[in-house]
């Protein structure tokens, strides 16, 4: 099923003039949380704040007030970050692009692409950028055609078909409970 999906507002003014990016078919489109809650025990605190003040401390013995601070920091962020809950955000595949939440993303930014699904659960479509500074973008694919959206995609970016794991980075967050 497709719409027509305007993508005007989440563009750059330089580029909204242009008649064929303002209007595009929506070829998939689906609604996901923009992040994985995972449930912490209190066991789960009771070691991370251990964690915390062993590293508190030891930043404080070495004279690195600076780090101590922004470790306290940045503990206050994680415990902030995980109490509200997900906000489900849209995810649109068109012909000119993938839009996620609020940002929009033309093929040629995109470098690759893989998924990864397992019996685990693990459903997800991951996208790598051109630019290194932009990360990697994780789509989960809960509910979707993972096979059909694999072929779309291979229209306009490569597949990466050596990725066969989730990214250390995915395994360790998901370990730590982040």
């Amino acid at each position: 099923m497709t719409k027509d999906y305007s993508l005007k507002d989440n563009m750059p003014d330089n580029e909204t003039n242009n008649s064929d990016v303002q209007v595009s078919q929506a070829i998939f489109s689906w609604r996901h949380p923009d992040f994985a809650p995972y449930p912490k025990d209190r066991k789960w605190y009771m070691i991370s704040i251990i964690l915390l003040l062993v590293s508190v401390a030891w930043s404080f013995w070495q004279q690195n007030y600076l780090f101590g601070v922004f470790l306290i920091m940045f503990y206050m962020v994680v415990l902030l970050y995980e109490n509200r809950p997900p906000e489900m955000i849209d995810c649109v595949i068109t012909p000119i692009g993938v839009k996620i939440g609020s940002k929009f993303y033309y093929w040629r930014q995109i470098d690759h692409f893989f998924m990864i699904y397992r019996a685990q659960g693990i459903k997800n479509l991951y996208v790598e950028f051109k630019n290194p500074l932009n990360g990697r973008l994780i789509i989960p694919l809960d509910g979707q055609d993972a096979v059909a959206i694999r072929d779309y995609l291979l229209r306009f970016v490569r597949e990466d078909l050596e990725r066969e794991a989730e990214p250390l980075s995915e395994q360790l967050r998901r370990f730590l409970k982040l």
